[in-house]
């Protein structure tokens, strides 16, 4: 039985990925003038001319709306929409310090998510992904470009808080659940749900940081059992960039290039260790606290106990 609900697990997360796809092409391939060829070209120049025929921002937004949010929002009404609002986790968690500890583990873990930079800069990388790096940057840079506080607004919007609902939905409350659901060992299921959190955003120079921050948000998801823990944590990781942005505007270029972070000193970086060791144990036992005592559902038992 088990492995007949892990297969389902992995054919609606290859639905949802496919869907995903699907949605996002047929919006790209409408404003660029069904230009079939451009869409299926592999050189890095055609997305490119896709971003100038639509424009920067209507890119961004599409980009979000069509290959995160719907998808998201279609897959768990498709297959969850019975009890969406319990599969989803749309409540606030039981212990409300839960925001104030999953605020902390982030903070207090970005030393060890930086020094993932400079092993990841070690790794190698294919041209094809650093032209697609450069391109992403360039984006980036010409969007945290802010004329004032009402484009502040917007660029929070577009940039922080409309992915972290939109990526929430989807890998947090899709995918991580599909597979937590549904497997003995949950922090696999979580680990798995990171690295296609990572490598879907396409960004391979920083693919170790954004893997370590998909284990964050997953393990608040898991420990918290409320998206909106989750999706406030990321909010405030994607704000703060905004932030940086608009009060810095002269160092966008060190903002948005991952590459141009400063080295950890090991001193920082083991105090940094040290502290996500104590906060993974505090909100792991609010988490048992709160579960433990309840039959895990969806093929889960106690012997996968999340550590």
């Amino acid at each position: 039985m088990r492995k007949i609900n892990i297969l389902k697990a992995i054919l609606r997360i290859t639905g949802l990925l496919v869907f995903s796809q699907i949605l996002s092409m047929g919006i790209f391939l409408f404003f660029s003038g069904f230009d079939i060829l451009l869409l299926r070209s592999q050189d890095i120049n055609a997305a490119k001319i896709l971003i100038e025929k639509m424009g920067l921002y209507k890119y961004f937004l599409l980009s979000q709306m069509f290959s995160i949010l719907l998808p998201a929002i279609f897959y768990l009404f498709v297959f969850h929409g019975k009890n969406i609002k319990e599969y989803i986790k749309l409540k606030l968690p039981s212990q409300k310090s839960f925001f104030l500890y999953s605020a902390m583990l982030l903070f207090l873990a970005y030393p060890l998510i930086q020094f993932s930079y400079e092993i990841n800069r070690r790794l190698p990388i294919a041209n094809w992904f650093k032209d697609q790096n450069e391109l992403i940057d360039n984006m980036l840079k010409e969007v945290m470009h802010i004329s004032g506080f009402t484009d502040f607004l917007i660029k929070l919007f577009l940039v922080a808080l409309l992915p972290a609902v939109g990526e929430e939905l989807f890998f947090r409350a899709g995918i991580q659940n599909e597979l937590t659901n549904n497997m003995k060992n949950k922090d696999l299921g979580i680990i798995l749900t990171a690295l296609l959190f990572s490598f879907l955003h396409f960004q391979f120079d920083g693919f170790l940081p954004r893997f370590f921050l998909g284990l964050i948000l997953g393990y608040i998801y898991f420990w918290s059992q409320s998206i909106w823990v989750s999706a406030t944590v990321h909010f405030i990781n994607n704000a703060l960039i905004v932030i940086a942005a608009y009060l810095q505007q002269d160092q966008i270029d060190n903002i948005v290039n991952e590459q141009n972070m400063e080295k950890i000193p090991l001193h920082i970086l083991l105090m940094s260790i040290i502290a996500v060791f104590v906060l993974r144990n505090k909100m792991l036992n609010m988490w048992k606290a709160d579960n433990m005592p309840v039959e895990q559902d969806g093929g889960g038992n106690d012997d996968g106990e999340i550590v």
